[in-house]
C-alpha cells in the first residue's frame, strides 16, 4: 500500500450507505448535518467527519427521508493526500430501530 501512497498523486474513493428509515448524515431536507452523523476513519488513522477538516463530498443523501422505502448516502472521498485512502473503518452508525436498517457498500480506490 505504502507502494501506491508514494508513486500516486491523487486517490478517489466512494462508499454508499443503503438505508432504510434510518438518517446517517443529516436529518432533514435543510440539509443540515446531524452530530450523531457517521464517521469515517482513514488509512492513516485520521478521522473524516462532517465539519472537519477533511470531509467528504456528499454526492447524494436522502437517508433523511423515513418513508419505508429505501434511499442512500453517497459520499465521495477525493484527495491529493493519498496516504488518508483507503477508508479502513466507519464509526457512530445511528442505533436501530425495528423497521429500520442499513448496509455499507464500500468501493474500490483509485490512485491516480
Amino acid at each position: 500500500m505504502n507502494f501506491l501512497h508514494l508513486l500516486s498523486y491523487e486517490a478517489i474513493q466512494h462508499i454508499t450507505i443503503h438505508c432504510l428509515n434510518v438518517p446517517v448524515w443529516t436529518t432533514s431536507i435543510s440539509k443540515k448535518t446531524s452530530p450523531n452523523s457517521v464517521r469515517f476513519k482513514a488509512w492513516n488513522g485520521q478521522i473524516v467527519e462532517a465539519g472537519g477538516v477533511v470531509a467528504p463530498k456528499i454526492l447524494r443523501d436522502d437517508c433523511w427521508l423515513t418513508d419505508g422505502q429505501w434511499h442512500q448516502a453517497q459520499f465521495m472521498f477525493q484527495t491529493q493526500d493519498t496516504g488518508l485512502l483507503p477508508i479502513v473503518d466507519v464509526y457512530n452508525f445511528p442505533t436501530t430501530k425495528p423497521g429500520s436498517h442499513y448496509h455499507l457498500e464500500v468501493g474500490p480506490v483509485c490512485f491516480l
